[in-house]
Formats: C-alpha cells, sequence, structure tokens
C-alpha cells in the first residue's frame, strides 16, 4: 500500500477494512474495484462490490461500531482517505435532526443487510441505487473539494484585495482581504462554493489564521508603497474576515495576537470583519474574545449589516467600530424609498454611537455622490475598484486619482 498525502493506493488482493475492526477512515474509491465480503461461519461471502465514485467505511465512523464487512481491492484501487476527525466535522456541524436521521438510517441498513446475508440474499444494488441520488454527487463533491482546499492552503489559495475609499476625503483607506482559489486544473474556484465547504469541515480555521498572516505582511508593503507628499494617504488597513467558526475555535484571540507579534504589524493596520450571526449564535464567546481584540488594539466591522438578525441591542454590549452596509441596500436605494430609508438610518446610527460606517457594492457615480451627501464616510465596490492581487493594488495605491463623484 502507498500513501501519497491524503490519497491512497491499495494493490489487488490487499485489504483496506477488516470486519470487527474499528471504523478509523472511510475512503471515497477513484479508480479501480474492491468486493464487499462478511464472514458467516467458516465462509466468507461476498455481498457486492463497488467502483469509483464510491464511498466505504462510513458507517462505522458513524455509528462507533465495529465493521460489519471487510472491503478488499480485486483491482488495483486509488482512493481518497476521510480521517475521524474529517469526518467529526462533517457531523458536528450537521443540524441535530439530520444527525439523528443519519443514525436511524444506519441502524435500519445494518439490520437491512444482516437479514440479507442471513437469507443468502446476498445479489445487492446499493450502488447503483447510491449513484442515482443527486445527494450522493454533491456529498461526493464536497469531500474531494476539502481535500482539494486543504492541500490548497499556502499553494493556491491567494489574498485578492478590494480597496475601501474615504470619500469625503478622496483618499485610500485601506483594503479587504478576500480569498480566492486558483484551483490546477479547474482554474479560479468562486468562494461561494469553497468558502461554505471549508466552514462546514473546520478547515476555514487553517485558512483564517494563514489569511490573517498574509494580510499582516501586505499591510507593510501598502504603507511602505505610499508616496511622502501632502495629499499622502493617512495609515492604510486591511480588513479580514473572520467566521463564526474561527472564533468557536480554541485560543482563537492567542493566534491572533501571536500573528501580530510574528510578522511585526501595529494593531491599526488590521481590522477584523465578523458577521451578525456570532454576535447572536456565540455571544459570550464573541464578546470576550473581540473585547480582547479590542483592548489590543483592533478594530471591529460588523459585515454585511442589516440582512442578517438586526438586533440593535448587540451594538452597544459588544465592542463593535464599523458597520458596513450592505451591498442590496445600495443596489436598490436609488429606486427603492425603503432602502434609501434604511441606508440613511443605518448610516444616522453609526454617527450617534460613534461608529464608523462603510457601504460596500458601490458601482456608480451617482450611488457614490448619493452616499457622499448622505454623510457616508467610506465606500467600497467596483466603482472604485474591484478586488486585486496585492502587485496590483500597490500599483493602485502609487497611481491613485479618485474618479468624480
Amino acid at each position: 500500500m502507498v500513501q501519497k498525502q491524503t490519497k491512497k493506493t491499495f494493490y489487488a488482493g490487499e485489504t483496506l477494512m477488516q470486519e470487527g475492526e474499528g471504523g478509523n477512515a472511510a475512503y471515497i474509491i477513484e479508480s479501480g474495484k474492491v468486493e464487499i465480503l462478511v464472514t458467516r461461519g467458516t465462509n466468507q461471502l461476498c455481498i457486492g462490490t463497488r467502483g469509483p465514485g464510491s464511498l466505504i467505511g462510513e458507517m462505522a465512523m458513524i455509528d462507533d461500531q465495529p465493521r460489519t464487512a471487510t472491503v478488499r481491492a480485486i483491482e488495483d484501487c486509488d482512493v481518497i482517505e476521510i480521517t475521524r476527525n474529517d469526518f467529526e466535522g462533517w457531523i458536528e456541524n450537521a443540524d441535530p435532526v439530520l444527525k439523528m436521521i443519519i443514525h436511524v438510517i444506519l441502524t435500519r441498513y445494518r439490520d437491512m443487510l444482516e437479514r440479507a446475508v442471513f437469507n443468502n440474499d446476498i445479489q445487492t444494488n446499493a450502488e447503483e441505487q447510491e449513484h442515482q441520488s443527486g445527494l450522493h454527487d454533491t456529498a461526493i463533491n464536497a469531500i474531494k473539494m476539502k481535500n482539494e482546499l486543504q492541500k490548497a492552503i499556502g499553494a493556491d489559495l491567494a489574498l485578492f484585495y478590494q480597496p475601501i475609499i474615504d470619500i469625503k476625503n478622496k483618499k485610500i483607506a485601506g483594503f479587504e482581504a478576500l480569498m480566492r482559489w486558483f484551483h490546477p486544473d479547474k482554474g479560479m474556484i468562486s468562494p461561494a462554493a469553497f468558502i461554505p465547504i471549508a466552514e462546514q469541515s473546520g478547515l476555514i480555521i487553517d485558512m483564517s489564521s494563514w489569511a490573517l498572516e498574509e494580510a499582516c505582511m501586505a499591510s507593510h508593503r501598502f504603507n511602505q508603497s505610499i508616496e511622502k507628499k501632502s495629499n499622502a494617504h493617512d495609515n492604510l488597513y486591511v480588513s479580514v474576515n473572520f467566521s463564526v467558526r474561527d472564533f468557536n475555535s480554541p485560543n482563537v484571540f492567542d493566534r491572533i495576537k501571536d500573528t501580530f507579534e510574528k510578522t511585526q504589524t501595529p494593531t491599526q493596520n488590521i481590522h477584523l470583519e465578523v458577521t451578525e450571526s456570532l454576535l447572536v449564535e456565540k455571544p459570550d464567546i464573541a464578546k470576550e474574545t473581540l473585547e480582547k481584540c479590542q483592548d489590543l488594539g483592533i478594530s471591529i466591522s460588523i459585515d454585511d449589516f442589516g440582512t442578517g438578525y438586526s438586533s440593535l441591542s448587540y451594538l452597544h454590549a459588544f465592542p463593535i467600530n464599523t458597520l458596513k452596509i450592505d451591498r442590496s441596500f445600495i443596489m436598490s436605494m436609488l429606486n427603492k424609498e425603503n432602502s434609501l430609508t434604511l441606508v440613511k438610518s443605518i448610516i444616522g446610527l453609526a454617527q450617534n454611537l460613534n461608529m464608523n460606517v462603510i457601504a460596500e457594492g458601490i458601482e456608480y457615480e451617482e450611488e457614490a455622490s448619493t452616499l457622499l451627501n448622505l454623510n457616508c464616510q467610506k465606500c467600497q465596490g467596483y466603482w472604485f475598484g474591484k478586488p486585486m492581487p496585492e502587485d496590483e493594488a500597490i500599483a493602485f495605491i502609487k497611481e491613485w486619482s479618485p474618479p468624480r463623484y
């Protein structure tokens, strides 16, 4: 058996898993074929085969029971390994009702298997039924993506930077760091596809730590690129997104603090962006960690304000410095009175609470001029600049010429 990172090769005749053993791993078959064998008395009965795209060995990991069958390669097989830690990460984040249903289904499946073998009814079309399910393909693709994404950290992942503009002073205030994945075979993969996978699997914790360190280093280079002249930009910051899963991980503040110390980054160079859901779902953890961050000198922004729970109670209960108005309100404020009223209200609320406010999603001059008239401080959107690689962001700083609005 040859191991290659998260992939393994089992040669014909080798055993992938043994009946009666504990379940420490499951496998997705990429190529080759295996047979599934159960012991009855002194005989081993083949109750089926599995080929490419099949998931095997998952039952023993979910219900913590010994394996009910032996799986043996009948052809050379390339497989993707799913460790117990991987599996527990997926199950931990599943809905409680879904977890209950999974256990019920597994129990019934085991019972069905026992009856089938007892009655010598060993011809099964389980593999065919599995592959007819759209859910099967979705799950397999998600697991494959997670494994590929894990290898992409520090290799194929990159940060792009979208400028945040002080529209009153017509200067660059900073940048938001946004993850981009350049897959070696599939090209750029949308964050909408891989970020949910990262959060569900827990991989987002490693990705956020990587992103914070990258952003810290980039902030040094951004500020070094500022020309020393009368209309120069002020100190530029980089805003980094953190998820609920990040704040639910042990020692998150220590990891943040260690990154600042390791990169020797002034804390005013980095802002943390969190969502409203963090403050509602994990209020105690969020409050403690955010207060420590603020004591360290890190500014905290609430992303997509107004689209989530929109509870005003947390605005005074948590150490929040900036509200970011979601782009959906900006896109509709010129033709929907309710949206314009809401934008005005958020700007006024932020000013009354001595908070900063950033409007996202500005794509047209009229939107920028309207926000300027509403006393909005900062804006972000394609009208000013799209997300860009670091070298283009540095050129953007050096060549900055504010558009007319």
